[in-house]
């Protein structure tokens, strides 16, 4: 049963016999009444309506970098960073020498040498950002090179060899300081070009040993194959005896000096021979 209809009842019921009021009164309390009753019905419907709920409110991104240098060039990652309620839509680097980049990697290339402060700003999709920053370190390591040594056989003839060193060079600009040569036969020179006269047919090896302007040095060598010939013997003119006895100590002379003396004295007497018989 209704409000209204439950109230109407209830009026109805007034006065003995229903007669104390009379039916116009009865009729405007009755409006009355269920005017009442629908105001109460509005409000406890109202009261039934689901609440809005409240604005959620942004989480800023995160912004994290590593960083690789490589001399005076540098190259960032920020692939770490995140968004924990969206995603990252912008990222901006400021290298701090005054240059700036975007993306989610970059490269950098500074002009010199320091220690630089790279910072990283993020953006997320509500338009939100966030930034980090570190430093990093820029050292130039000159790697300096060894000269270069190089051999150029100028000639070969008879067992006299002309050698020149004078191509080498360093590949830094700077200057070959010194020359230093090595025969082969226990024999040593210095200088860009220099003569050698070997004793013995043979092959030899020739080394050359530059050092540049910084000490540093470097060496090379060539095989360099000796042939002397022998140049024919004239026609000997005086006795057999005395030729043979001076060839002998021409020979040995040279390991033992005290052959000299004896040398010159059986060429002395050639020669006197040769004056008095000669032709």
């Amino acid at each position: 049963m209704g409000v209204c209809n439950i109230l109407i009842q209830y009026l109805w019921s007034l006065g003995p016999g229903g007669r104390g009021i009379s039916p116009r009164k009865k009729l405007a309390i009755v409006a009355t009444t269920a005017a009442v009753a629908i105001v109460i019905v509005a409000v406890g419907l109202a009261s039934l309506k689901p609440k809005a709920n409240p604005e959620s409110v942004n989480e800023l991104p995160e912004a994290h970098f590593g960083c690789n240098a490589n001399g005076l060039m540098v190259a960032v990652n920020a692939s770490e960073s995140f968004d924990p309620d969206g995603n990252i839509t912008n990222y901006t680097w400021d290298f701090g020498d005054g240059a700036f980049g975007s993306n989610v990697t970059s490269e950098h290339g500074y002009a010199q040498e320091g220690t630089y402060t790279i910072t990283l700003n993020v953006t997320d999709n509500s338009g939100d950002s966030n930034s980090t920053s570190q430093q990093v370190t820029l050292t130039v390591v000159v790697v300096k090179s060894n000269p270069i040594a190089e051999i150029v056989v100028i000639s070969n003839e008879n067992g006299t060899v002309v050698l020149s060193g004078s191509g080498s060079f360093d590949p830094d600009g700077g200057a070959i300081e010194t020359y230093e040569w090595s025969f082969g036969d226990g024999s040593t020179e210095s200088g860009a070009v220099v003569t050698h006269v070997y004793a013995v047919n043979g092959t030899y090896s020739v080394t050359l040993t530059v050092t540049d302007d910084e000490s540093a040095t470097n060496s090379t060598s060539v095989d360099v194959k000796v042939t002397i010939s022998k140049n024919p013997q004239p026609e000997q003119i005086g006795p057999p005896g005395l030729y043979n006895a001076i060839e002998n100590h021409q020979e040995r002379v040279d390991d033992k000096p005290q052959l000299q003396n004896s040398l010159n004295h059986l060429e002395s007497n050639l020669q006197r021979w040769l004056e008095k018989h000669g032709p």
